[in-house]
């Protein structure tokens, strides 16, 4: 629908939305953070003190705080959720954690209280209740105060990539890799109430927005890159303290290693692009190529400062203004660099969602590689040679019991949607689109209605059913060209007859191709409604190919029908359309 009236639009958006069960954008709670710790690189752990700020704006009183206590999953024989998935669908024992068999990984509360006031708490695997003395009001505000130890663990070499063994946070040969290392505090919002999922194999994390105001007391010699900028270093003897302040972020991570070597440089809206490496010193420019070229294609890195890190341990994983790297590869770097748009920037509730960071992420490493690498789109794009994972865009990364159908559902089904609304709607006008969606959407968690709105807000079109179908759905399409004919007539023109068919429960509209024997081409756009459509046309050259979804945007399980050669007025020969040169010699009738 089309240019259809202001007014309509609106209603029709707003209809859309309540039909979706949600309202757009999770609330933002305002939580910041103050925090002084050691990291003591002798007994591995880190001694601190946290400060909390909380503003409550869920629209109840809240008589309890919930925080992520996320080191415990790798708690030794502690029978997580994440060591029963890693076993169960990883099969992997969980002993094959600990390069060292007698080390651990846990986070210890040695207190916690709020205004003064000690508070009771539970720990219950990942999660941690605090008990208020009195119900929190909507509009209150409370600070909370909290002592812990994090008893880091030492990586074994397999735990390298995040894909792996999913180790976020550890130390390996005098590289500290601090990630999910303090009790945060689970979002509220106004879906799930508090979002209370244990920390899993599959699937990542979900946080508010806030500011982050980080002392961190470590050996002098130790080079540390983390989420937002220094402020203010002071050396006493083997130890030095430095200050980190970052806003609008959503978490708060960071390396040391006294291995590191440092390259950065300052782009011309005064970004500065920094890499941390060990040998990977290569990352820099693919960094650097990768920051520009997202700039221009979606709008302006936020924060001061965007961070490589080359790390020994859970390789190729994001965190807002820094990225971590395993193999240092481009595609590793470029994907995860995309995340400080997608996840970083505008964030999401990965355990929910994951495809409006992971999708999205991948749909933007693989536009670069096309656009920026000069790679062919066909190659390029995961979702390519897709086919149905059987488990819809939307379920709960919870819900997974394998991580290769989780990826090709959210990476590679995910990317693949975005592909297809590219081109359904055409370049400039999904460029425009993620763009503005970006921007409406920074420093916010969006949901998938959000991006629904935008979509439909500067598409002009109708698209609850384009959505539903490939979001909510495991429908499958497949479109096939069976029949190509050209036959002369009297008058010296040519009866093209085609017959082109839509298998599966999906359906979408696609552009079907005539190339005629002197090489033009002509296109009629079919809506895919029905099962089949005959098409004739009148030309005054031979047909030579029928072609259905020439720029191979859709989400199709076999493409090796979507070509039809004319030989004669009833037979047809389907092969990919990149075999046309092979029958360049056919002469229709």
């Amino acid at each position: 629908m089309k240019n259809f009236p202001a007014v309509r639009r609106a209603v029709w958006i707003f209809a859309f939305l309540l039909s979706w069960s949600v309202v757009a954008s999770a609330l933002p709670n305002d939580v910041d953070y103050s925090i002084q710790a050691q990291l003591d690189t002798v007994k591995n752990v880190i001694m601190a003190q946290e400060q909390v700020r909380f503003v409550n704006h869920t629209g109840a009183a809240l008589s309890e705080i919930w925080f992520h206590l996320y080191p415990n999953a790798f708690k030794k024989n502690s029978n997580s959720n994440f060591q029963q998935q890693l076993q169960r669908i990883g099969r992997i024992d969980p002993s094959r954690l600990y390069a060292n068999p007698n080390d651990d990984a846990f986070i210890d509360i040695k207190s916690l209280s709020a205004n003064g006031q000690d508070l009771q708490f539970s720990v219950n695997d990942t999660l941690m209740r605090a008990a208020l003395a009195k119900p929190l009001a909507d509009g209150e505000e409370i600070k909370l105060s909290i002592s812990f130890i994090y008893d880091l663990m030492e990586a074994p070499s397999s735990a390298l990539y995040a894909s792996s063994l999913a180790i976020r946070s550890a130390h390996r040969r005098g590289v500290y890799t601090m990630t999910l290392w303090f009790p945060k505090v689970v979002v509220y919002d106004n879906k799930n109430g508090w979002n209370l999922v244990q920390f899993g194999y599959v699937g990542e994390f979900y946080s508010d927005f806030g500011a982050y105001h980080i002392e961190l007391t470590l050996p002098s010699e130790m080079v540390v890159a983390a989420t937002g900028v220094m402020t203010k270093e002071t050396v006493n003897g083997a130890l030095k303290t430095q200050v980190w302040d970052a806003t609008n972020v959503h978490d708060f991570a960071w390396v040391a290693s006294s291995r590191y070597q440092v390259t950065e440089t300052k782009l011309a809206n005064n970004t500065i692009v920094r890499t941390i490496y060990l040998n990977l010193s290569q990352m820099h420019s693919i960094a650097l190529d990768a920051v520009q070229y997202f700039n221009q294609q979606f709008g302006a890195y936020p924060y001061p400062v965007v961070t490589v890190a080359q790390v020994e341990a859970g390789g190729g994983m994001e965190f807002p203004g820094i990225v971590m790297i395993g193999g240092g590869g481009s595609l590793e770097v470029v994907h995860e660099l995309a995340h400080q748009w997608w996840y970083g920037t505008v964030g999401n509730n990965e355990e929910d969602e994951a495809w409006l960071d992971e999708g999205f992420a991948t749909f933007s490493q693989e536009l670069y590689d096309i656009e920026h690498l000069g790679r062919a789109y066909q190659t390029a794009r995961s979702s390519f040679n897709f086919r149905e994972p059987g488990v819809s865009v939307l379920t709960s990364a919870s819900k997974f019991n394998s991580l290769g159908v989780y990826a090709n559902s959210v990476y590679t089904k995910g990317s693949g949607v975005l592909w297809m609304l590219r081109g359904m709607l055409g370049k400039e006008k999904f460029d425009q689109l993620l763009r503005t969606y970006y921007d409406r959407l920074k420093f916010k968690n969006a949901m998938t209605p959000d991006f629904a709105a935008v979509s439909e807000e500067v598409s002009g079109q109708k698209l609850d059913w384009f959505f539903d179908e490939w979001l909510r759905t495991t429908k499958t399409l497949d479109f096939a060209v069976t029949r190509a004919t050209s036959a002369a007539q009297a008058d010296g023109t040519f009866n093209l007859q085609a017959t082109v068919t839509r298998a599966g429960e999906a359906i979408m509209p696609v552009r079907v191709q005539f190339v005629l024997a002197d090489g033009s081409k002509l296109e009629e756009i079919w809506d895919g409604q029905s099962a089949e459509k005959q098409f004739t046309i009148q030309t005054k050259v031979a047909l030579l190919q029928v072609i259905v979804d020439p720029d191979q945007d859709l989400l199709e399980q076999d493409r090796t029908n979507n070509a039809g050669f004319a030989q004669n007025r009833t037979t047809v020969v389907s092969l990919p359309a990149i075999t046309v040169s092979v029958f360049a010699h056919l002469t229709p009738e």
